[in-house]
């Protein structure tokens, strides 16, 4: 028998996402956070070291080194909000940009789906953090970040699908 959702219940709405009781076949119930879709970019300098933010964040209440990356407003495509992140989270603009991977952020409990995306070609003309955004950039060769942070998976698997673009096609699992 195939599942099938049957309902969802609006358990709370806050600012950013809402949290649902979503019942499906037989009567089981599962919760759901309704976040919506994103952008996470991977801005790489022309000497190949990529733009990290220490962003202060309020669930975990600490600092954290991540990839920019931001919400997907109503009525703005993937592309529209990753140069508007780039630029409000780091102060570049990319001369280069394209969609690399999407995938969904955690299905067990989420609909969060992230598209990521690779910058280059950067130009400094910046920063411009929205309210209550508490963040400043950090430079790292990818080995850096993954060696010392670890502490953020988006930015970790963007990272990897980025060094994995760039592999030669016969070197691709290696």
């Amino acid at each position: 028998m195939e599942p099938r959702v049957e309902r969802d219940e609006l358990i709370c709405s806050g600012r950013r996402v809402k949290l649902y009781r979503r019942i499906i076949s037989g009567g089981i119930v599962k919760d759901l956070v309704s976040f919506g879709k994103a952008v996470v970019i991977v801005p790489v300098l022309s000497d190949g070291r990529i733009v990290f933010v220490r962003q202060w964040r309020a669930p975990i209440a600490k600092w954290i080194v991540e990839l920019p990356a931001g919400r997907i407003e109503e009525g703005e495509e993937p592309l529209e909000t990753a140069i508007r992140e780039l630029k409000e989270e780091t102060g570049y603009r990319a001369g280069r940009i394209k969609e690399i991977a999407s995938a969904y952020v955690a299905p067990g409990y989420s609909d969060e789906y992230m598209h990521i995306f690779v910058a280059e070609d950067l130009v400094f003309e910046g920063q411009r953090p929205e309210k209550g955004e508490y963040l400043m950039t950090v430079v790292l060769s990818p080995e850096e970040y993954i060696s010392k942070f670890r502490e953020d998976m988006k930015s970790i698997a963007a990272l990897l699908l980025y060094l994995w673009s760039r592999k030669p096609t016969g070197d691709m699992l290696r």
